[in-house]
């Protein structure tokens, strides 16, 4: 959290920026997804979310980084990362998809999925 040190009154005073508080999502999709996406998972998956964060981490792959857009911890444990995106048509979807198979493949202790928004949410858990 940042603070900012202004002169209220006569006297200094620490005010948080609440902003900062609140992810900036990169799309419409991460940002509903944001909102819906416990609703989403509990519905594919059949298991609880208790906690889910955007852009947690960063790994490691053959031939550079991928950073999942969701991190979700389930009620029985299990730790979900999911790959969100608007449209299988759109510019970037088959780089994302790769990297994501790439870490699935890599880290296959995690369970590793895709979420994609075209009419209606789908989805998919990666082999």
């Amino acid at each position: 959290m940042h603070l900012h040190v202004v002169e209220l009154g006569g006297r200094m005073k620490a005010i948080a920026d609440v902003q900062a508080l609140i992810p900036r999502y990169r799309s419409d999709s991460e940002q509903q997804f944001a909102f819906l996406g416990a609703i989403i998972m509990r519905d594919a998956l059949g298991i609880e979310v208790i906690e889910m964060r955007y852009e947690p981490c960063r790994w490691a792959i053959p031939g550079g980084h991928y950073t999942p857009d969701f991190l979700c911890v389930m009620s029985q444990g299990q730790i979900v990362f999911v790959e969100v995106k608007g449209s299988r048509k759109q510019r970037n979807y088959r780089d994302a998809r790769s990297k994501l198979r790439a870490a699935a493949a890599m880290y296959p202790w995690f369970t590793w999925c895709e979420a994609v928004e075209e009419d209606g949410w789908r989805l998919e858990v990666l082999p």
